[in-house]
């Protein structure tokens, strides 16, 4: 009777309890915290050798998966002890004490994700303070930059479903911007990103950043670059000179955003003939043919 008893009550416990099958001792519910699992963190499951994936963060949600030991994740919202991750039955919630304690200490903070539209961080976003309609022109290009993919959602908020994503490194063009979120069109149709994970040009400027690297007109930055909003046509008229100031080597690219490839560099104190300016970029000629700079490297 006693083992028995004993039996019923392990089934309950089975049942009751975030993890199917128990493989150590999981953190207490009320050591748990989001510090210790930011959004965007990679985390490991490993006090349970099967671990439940439920519809929603509580025990009373239906399990419609379930992860095993040694299964790493991508935390993508953390509430109340539960942790919202993607699998390949789609997104579900797992209970944080499962994780790997050792990871939680070490998880670094920061990060994007589910509460700004990413699903796994690789990168500090853009804080939003920083973001503005200026910085995301209609028509201009801006690439995925601080996150591994990016939730595409159907409206500009979290509340709206997101129905694809788009990987790092992926090259959108701006179609509206809207309470800090950038509609763009997809091969599943217009959506809407958080901006914070975009970068171009204008970003990098806002940012404080000066760096190289694709994301930039300049491949080796020097002084602070014109924002982009301040950038305006009537500051480059057609036939004026201009000469390179604030980058050692400026990338001369095939059309007028970094999606274009760079084909040719111009380094400082360059003078240039504007041939044409579009969004930010002017034309010029160069010996290797006609190409793209980016104005925010001229002279002020």
């Amino acid at each position: 009777m006693k083992l028995r008893r004993m039996a019923l009550l392990l089934l309950i416990m089975l049942v009751c309890i975030p993890s199917a099958v128990l493989f150590a001792t999981p953190t207490p519910a009320n050591q748990l915290h989001a510090g210790m699992f930011p959004v965007g963190s990679r985390q490991r499951v490993e006090y349970a050798a099967a671990l439940n994936v439920r519809r929603g963060p509580g025990v009373r949600y239906a399990a419609f998966n379930h992860l095993t030991r040694g299964t790493h994740v991508y935390i993508l919202e953390f509430r109340g002890g539960w942790a919202r991750v993607d699998t390949n039955h789609g997104q579900g919630w797992i209970f944080t004490g499962y994780l790997s304690r050792e990871l939680a200490a070490q998880a670094p903070s920061g990060g994007g994700g589910g509460g700004s539209g990413a699903a796994v961080a690789a990168g500090a976003r853009t804080p939003q303070h920083l973001l503005n309609a200026g910085l995301f022109p209609n028509n201009s290009q801006v690439r995925v930059d601080f996150a591994s993919h990016v939730n595409i959602r159907r409206g500009p908020g979290n509340n709206y479903a997101a129905f694809t994503h788009v990987a790092r490194n992926a090259n959108l063009t701006v179609l509206e911007f809207r309470n800090l979120w950038v509609r763009v069109d997809t091969a599943q149709g217009q959506g809407w990103i958080f901006s914070g994970f975009l970068s171009n040009d204008a970003v990098v400027a806002a940012r404080g950043g000066t760096g190289t690297g694709t994301g930039t007109g300049g491949t080796a930055g020097l002084g602070t670059r014109t924002p982009h909003y301040q950038l305006r046509a009537e500051n480059f008229p057609t036939g004026s000179q201009q000469t390179v100031d604030y980058a050692h080597a400026l990338n001369v690219r095939r059309g007028p955003s970094t999606s274009y490839t760079a084909f040719s560099h111009l380094t400082r104190n360059s003078v240039i003939t504007v041939l044409e300016f579009r969004g930010g970029w002017v034309r010029i000629s160069t010996a290797q043919g006609y190409g793209w700079i980016y104005a925010a490297y001229l002279r002020r």
